[in-house]
């Protein structure tokens, strides 16, 4: 009986050996390396739909096709999602959520590109422009607002934005920057850099000029301000009343020159680019708004789509930083909401404030009044404002009246929520949620099979930079004042981070 035993054990292990694995073969990346081109360096572009939870893609995706017959270009990239707690809070803000994207730690709410402690750390885009990347951003926001302050500058308030300014001025480490936030950049910052070879743009015209004197020679060094705050909601820009370019827009504008940029061509790119607005139209409860804005940046990711198709090492990422609103589509008991009252909608409720406030001084509580329910009726699919709203507008305007200096937040919000009404859409909060987010991502093999499942903000970050290859400590060393001769066993940034967590597969 031994005896069998050994002949079985024997012709196991030989079975065994006869089919083990060869442990020399190549590092399993080189398995899924069969759609990239080796002689190209590789690229990446992070897009950010702010705000935009996953209810968010449905609101857009029924406004664009009640029958469903039709699908957002960003729909067959989903990947997995991504958790966004900061350090400070389950519900994060966007400076700290775009620093766990930027930098790949978790720090507290309201910091821009820096750790627990407010010291600075490196982030991708800066990691990318010291390998001699081409390094930009595209936004819709005031390009010194939370998102991308977190990728290109280091303080440890977000709402510093004229610091944020002046650091872009003194570092001249992007080669693109379009957005909005002109009152934030004084002369002297302007002049430096024009001094340090910026071309200055802004409107779409000046855009539309630099792409057609550089889209041959690929040359790019432009700074577009196209707004002295945020840029336009897309249901106002379309109107004609402002010279905005449009997310999209300004996207192919960059894509045209930085296919011909030798340096892109030589070293690759890392470009953000973020849909700003959907977080604001949240805020707001002005569900027309934001589902066009999120509409927006669906065409943009169809702009992208065809680049990454184009260009075999370009890969895409997309993750909101976070969801806001709270937007539920459907209210009460009423199993149904309907879409068309928000294709409808003509003007932003933000636009609808700006045109109250400018007579504000003008009127008494009946004209105020009178004033309020016509902008909704004239511009919004709601064609009689209910009872319950008069009543909480009357309340509104007699404070809007009788004092002055009465801030018109609360009428922004009603105005959102009574138009909501009409589509049965609800509202939780006017502030930030705590739900994930989806995960997106198109490119090669090796980039995209990283975004498979559940994953923190942190995660994010690293998938980025093992694409890129790029070491981002040395980056924060250098912020933090050590040179290369320096102590070699400096401590790495002190926030904790769960980056190397291990991720859930989806099933």
């Amino acid at each position: 009986m031994l005896a069998k035993i050994s002949t079985l054990l024997a012709a196991s292990i030989a079975i065994s050996l006869a089919f083990s694995f060869d442990d020399s073969r190549p590092n399993i990346d080189y398995d899924y390396d069969i759609d990239e081109d080796h002689l190209m360096p590789r690229s990446v572009i992070m897009m950010i739909p702010d705000g935009t939870g996953p209810n968010i893609w449905t609101l857009a995706r029924n406004m664009i096709d009640p029958t469903h017959k039709k699908m957002l270009h960003i729909d067959p990239l989903l990947k997995g999602t991504v958790q966004t707690y900061s350090n400070t809070s389950l519900i994060t803000d966007s400076a700290s959520s775009a620093t766990a994207y930027s930098t790949g730690f978790k720090t507290y709410d309201a910091a821009i590109g820096v750790d627990m402690e407010k010291k600075p750390l490196g982030t991708i885009l800066e990691a990318a422009k010291a390998r001699g990347m081409v390094v930009g951003m595209i936004v819709t926001s005031r390009v010194t607002h939370a998102t991308p302050a977190s990728f290109a500058a280091h303080i440890d308030d977000r709402d510093l934005e004229n610091d944020i300014a002046d650091q872009y001025c003194a570092n001249t480490n992007l080669d693109f920057l379009l957005g909005g936030g002109k009152r934030h950049f004084s002369d002297a910052c302007l002049a430096k850099l024009k001094a340090a070879g910026y071309t200055l743009s802004y409107d779409k015209d000046d855009l539309a000029a630099y792409r057609k004197a550089n889209e041959q020679s690929g040359a790019l060094r432009i700074f577009g301000l196209y707004h002295k705050s945020h840029m336009s909601y897309e249901v106002d820009r379309i109107r004609g009343e402002t010279k905005e370019p449009s997310l999209s827009e300004m996207t192919e504008h960059i894509f045209a020159i930085l296919k011909n940029n030798k340096r892109a061509q030589k070293h690759g790119f890392f470009l953000m680019i973020e849909g700003s607005r959907v977080d604001h139209a949240g805020h707001s409860n002005d569900a027309g708004s934001m589902g066009k804005e999120a509409i927006e940046f669906d065409n943009t990711v169809g702009v992208v789509k065809k680049f990454v198709y184009s260009n075999p090492n370009v890969a895409m990422i997309s993750a909101a930083d976070h969801g806001t609103g709270g937007i539920t589509l459907g209210r009460v008991d009423l199993y149904k909401w309907f879409p068309e009252p928000m294709v409808k909608q003509l003007m932003s409720t933000e636009w609808m404030e700006s045109l109250f406030s400018k007579e504000r001084a003008t009127y008494d509580e009946a004209s105020a009044l009178k004033k309020i329910t016509d902008l909704i009726t004239k511009n919004t699919a709601t064609t009689e404002v209910p009872e319950n709203w008069i009543t909480i507008f009357k309340g509104e305007v007699k404070k809007l009246v009788a004092d002055p200096k009465y801030k018109t937040d609360n009428l922004l919000v009603y105005m959102g929520q009574c138009i909501s009404e009409t589509a049965r859409i609800a509202w939780t909060t006017t502030g930030h949620v705590g739900t994930d987010v989806n995960l997106y991502c198109a490119g090669p093999s090796v980039f995209t099979r990283r975004c498979d499942g559940n994953h923190d903000n942190t995660h994010v970050n690293e998938i980025m930079t093992n694409y890129l290859n790029l070491d981002l400590q040395p980056i924060t060393l250098k912020l933090r004042g050590f040179k290369p001769n320096d102590d070699k066993t400096a401590p790495p940034p002190v926030t904790p981070s769960p980056m190397n967590a291990p991720t859930t597969k989806a099933p």
